[in-house]
């Protein structure tokens, strides 16, 4: 979805209702390719947010926080050198373009005011802030432009600044009709919907497929079959906008299908009428949230992927020595024929012949007493050879200990992976995949990066464990991760409360508080136990099974990996987690 020009007109209408003489008080700029500027005005503090990011440019009023490196960058202390303690004075957007132009008043060196202009274009990967003086000369942009990175136009200190190119588009405030039907109709193998966008400036191609849906068009349909009575309408659909947009009647939406965003708008999407659009008393408000879950969004997406790929890697290694390891336990567990065969030389001893390689003989161990072949080496003697399997015995016999430890190592490290493999998928917060990748950092799994010089040390919200309560008024806790199941069980649950967890499959801990000190009842167990089923790798199961058993009977074994323990005295319900019970549990 992008901000295009209708979107940005919106913008500098409430924003120049907002920041007309307001005073630039602070100057940050947190990311690479964004700002924050805060304006004071009379009774409160407004912070103006700008990003050149390729994917996500935009401009607006914000009241996200963000944090700021100990040392500004370049361009940051430029702008506060030339613009901090300047007035705002005019915002404009040249020719509906995709760009804000905001002019300041502050004072140069000599106590005179100067104008200088902080110009956001906003067109993807062209994206850019520049600083310009008011003889239109360059003093400095968040990203420098140079001849071999464009052809078109060089952004660099000291150059004059030169708008975009021109792509041949009209401006939808001054088009007529005889221009509009003019263009429209030039492009007779374009869809309708691209011959508008193509044509008109400022038309995203979500508008322009509403346009062609109000007007009762098929978007896709070519404009050679468009008849001149339809583009009549699709000319007083279009009239209609432009008058909603002149008179500044704004309808700043979202809409939200299954907590995906489907598009944004500054007017009402008719085409999206089946679902129900949520509605924003500014552009800026709508903007700020947008954006904000947007970028959060896809962060947690980003850091999720990260964390199942490390998840994932790790457990086909432990897999693959689990299985090593079982193969070598089954070898030792076999090595009684190596006694057998050492018994049987000594029993046959008189039979082999100095340089002999094979000795077949018969094996008196066995109830079949069948032909047994033994490998000799011909450069040792009889009683050497026996030896040797002898020994062979002993080593085997004595790494069998070894090696059960070995796999039962093994399989806890397949467990533990598996269960932060779901609690990944499961987390719904930066703070909680934060904290996941935390504890991936401290287990060896991922090397701890360095900090990089002068960056501040980022500081992350610990995550709580989900807080529920039963229909019964009992409180009840979720661990969101490991560390959190592990401080539910060690530290927040006592004897009478009751712990649950899915039956042999990964998952999160939950914990049925007793703040009553009476016996639980049963109905608040199985609600309980819908948490555990739920928050498992059996979520989408039927018939879960999970084990419930008093706290005080869970320990953790000494050595052990972050949430894994054991347990005994254990009774075992099936439920099929439902998400309307777990709603409802939300809720009181």
């Amino acid at each position: 979805m992008a901000l295009d020009g209708l979107t940005l007109r919106a913008i500098k209408t409430e924003l120049e209702e907002k920041l007309i003489g307001g005073r630039l008080d602070k100057i940050y700029q947190p990311e690479e390719n964004l700002l924050t500027l805060r304006f004071r005005q009379p009774g409160e503090n407004i912070k103006l947010l700008l990003s050149a990011n390729p994917q996500n440019p935009r401009i607006y009023i914000t009241e996200s926080n963000h944090d700021n490196p100990l040392r500004p960058p370049t361009f940051c202390m430029l702008l506060r050198k030339h613009l901090e303690h300047g007035r705002l004075r005019k915002i404009e957007q040249p020719d509906f373009e995709r760009i804000l132009k905001i002019h300041i008043d502050s004072k140069n060196k000599q106590g005179e005011i100067e104008t200088k202009t902080l110009l956001i274009e906003t067109m993807g990967r062209h994206s850019n802030i520049i600083l310009i003086d008011n003889e239109n000369q360059i003093l400095d942009s968040i990203k420098r432009v140079t001849s071999d990175m464009s052809r078109h136009r060089e952004i660099l200190p000291g150059h004059e600044y030169q708008k975009p190119p021109k792509q041949g588009k009209i401006n939808p405030l001054t088009i007529n009709k005889d221009e509009f039907m003019k263009r429209i109709k030039s492009d007779i193998d374009k869809k309708v919907y691209r011959a508008i966008m193509e044509n008109i400036r400022g038309i995203s191609p979500l508008i322009a497929k509403e346009l062609a849906y109000r007007a009762g068009l098929d978007k896709n349909d070519k404009i050679r079959k468009i008849n001149n009575i339809s583009l009549e309408k699709l000319w007083s659909e279009f009239k209609n906008l432009i008058k909603q947009i002149k008179a500044e009647e704004f309808e700043p939406n979202l809409i939200i299908n299954n907590d995906k965003f489907e598009a944004y708008s500054i007017t009402k999407l008719t085409s999206l009428s089946q679902y129900q659009p949520k509605q924003f008393n500014t552009t800026n408000k709508l903007l700020d949230y947008y954006f904000t879950n947007k970028i959060k969004l896809k962060k947690i997406t980003d850091l999720k992927n990260s964390l199942k790929g490390v998840t994932s890697d790790n457990i086909d290694k432990a897999m693959k020595k689990y299985r090593r390891v079982k193969g070598q336990l089954q070898g030792a567990k076999n090595a009684d024929k190596y006694r057998i065969k050492g018994e049987l030389i000594k029993a046959n001893i008189y039979r082999i012949e100095p340089g002999q390689t094979k000795l077949e003989a018969t094996n008196y161990y066995s109830d079949d007493e069948e032909t047994m072949n033994i490998q000799l080496d011909a450069d040792l003697s009889p009683i050497e050879n026996a030896q040797e399997y002898f020994e062979k015995y002993d080593k085997a016999k004595n790494s069998v200990d070894y090696l059960k430890n070995e796999l039962r190592k093994a399989k806890n490290e397949v467990n533990y992976l598996k269960q932060v493999e779901v609690l990944v998928e499961q987390a719904e917060s930066i703070e909680d995949l934060q904290e996941i990748k935390e504890e991936l950092i401290s287990e060896g799994y991922i090397k701890k990066q360095k900090s990089q010089k002068d960056s501040r040390k980022q500081k992350h919200k610990k995550s709580q464990p989900l807080k529920f309560k039963s229909s019964d008024g009992f409180d009840i806790r979720v661990g969101r991760n490991n560390r959190q199941n592990d401080k539910l069980v060690k530290y927040e649950s006592s004897n009478q409360d009751f712990w649950l967890h899915a039956k042999d499959i990964p998952g999160a801990h939950v914990i049925i508080k007793n703040h009553t000190r009476d016996e639980i009842p049963q109905t608040s167990i199985e609600e309980a136990a819908h948490l555990a089923a739920y928050y498992s790798k059996g979520k989408n199961s039927s018939n879960v099974p999970v084990d419930y058993t008093l706290s005080k009977h869970v320990n953790k074994p000494k050595g052990a990996k972050p949430g894994m323990v054991y347990y005994e005295n254990q009774q075992t319900l099936y439920v099929t987690p439902q998400k309307e019970i777990i709603k409802k549990m939300n809720q009181q």
